[in-house]
């Protein structure tokens, strides 16, 4: 018999089951998802997600499906991030990405939402011919890097007129200018401020005190954010000394970079140079809603 669904939008009590939910989802993904409690919590919080914009199919009283929706600004435009779409694997089947997004369109639109933003792993065709019968289509494609403490080439002079010190007070406008390209919904200096997670920003001054670089990481989970020198300054050792500091201070045994865009093309000659090695590939994708 055929299953009949129904649709509502979720909140915050309903966080603790769809977590549940969440890790029986992704358990058979591409590459399986186990996050605890406290690192749901604070994917919540790192990408804004809101619980009256997450949308749920039921089964009766179960959450079978869900879109977890993040809320905020992405290049200069209001933006509902997918920061998570998961259906149960006996649920699947039943355009039930596409009936969620029906559903929760609407509401975007009067809340002034301009545009839908998420990511999919490459290799996943389902998924992406389903977002793209929803209307998204491919901005860039996107890869992740990884290497563990004792694959990390860092050797060699660190530039003598440079000072590396952490900062409280991030200078945000003044980073953007060092950027070849946009960071992903994750890495956006809003992500930064909303993890609760510790997070280290280290900046790279020369001796005049101009800034020279900088990076931000997560030590608890070797995670690197953020990451750039100022074009002017390249090639002198900064972004290696930024990294081994970062290292040095990194708890987790190995340093991840997550959705670095693969038109970064020497900043990806920099980091398989030090030993990083891409494990994963994914693309962002865009819907606009006006």
């Amino acid at each position: 018999m055929e299953s009949t669904y129904t649709f509502s939008f979720l909140t915050a009590r309903d966080m603790p089951e769809l977590h549940q939910v969440f890790l029986e989802a992704f358990n058979d993904y591409f590459v399986p998802i186990q996050l605890t409690e406290e690192q749901f919590k604070t994917k919540l919080k790192r990408e804004s997600i809101d619980p009256a914009f997450c949308v749920a199919a039921f089964e009766g009283s179960t959450i079978v499906g869900f879109i977890l929706t993040g809320l905020g600004e992405f290049n200069g435009k209001p933006t509902a991030y997918n920061a998570g779409t998961g259906v149960l694997p006996d649920h699947r089947g039943h355009q039930l990405t596409r009936r969620m997004y029906a559903y929760l369109l609407p509401k975007l639109r009067e809340s002034g939402v301009e545009q839908c933003l998420l990511e999919v792993i490459q290799e996943n065709e389902p998924a992406i011919k389903s977002y793209q019968a929803t209307g998204f289509s491919t901005t860039r494609a996107l890869d992740c890097f990884r290497a563990t403490k004792d694959e990390l080439l860092l050797y060699g002079d660190e530039p003598e007129d440079v000072a590396i010190l952490p900062v409280t007070r991030p200078d945000w406008n003044t980073y953007q200018h060092f950027w070849d390209v946009e960071p992903t919904w994750q890495n956006t200096a809003a992500a930064i401020r909303n993890t609760p997670d510790e997070k280290i920003i280290l900046e790279a001054r020369d001796a005049s005190q101009e800034l020279a670089g900088y990076i931000v990481f997560l030590p608890k989970n070797g995670a690197i954010l953020q990451f750039a020198v100022t074009p002017d300054k390249r090639g002198r050792g900064i972004g290696k000394a930024l990294l081994k500091q970062a290292m040095q201070q990194i708890i987790a045994p190995a340093l991840l970079l997550i959705n670095v865009d693969a038109a970064a093309v020497d900043f990806k000659t920099f980091l398989r140079r030090r030993h990083f090695n891409r494990f994963l590939g994914q693309y962002e994708m865009l819907m606009p809603l006006v």
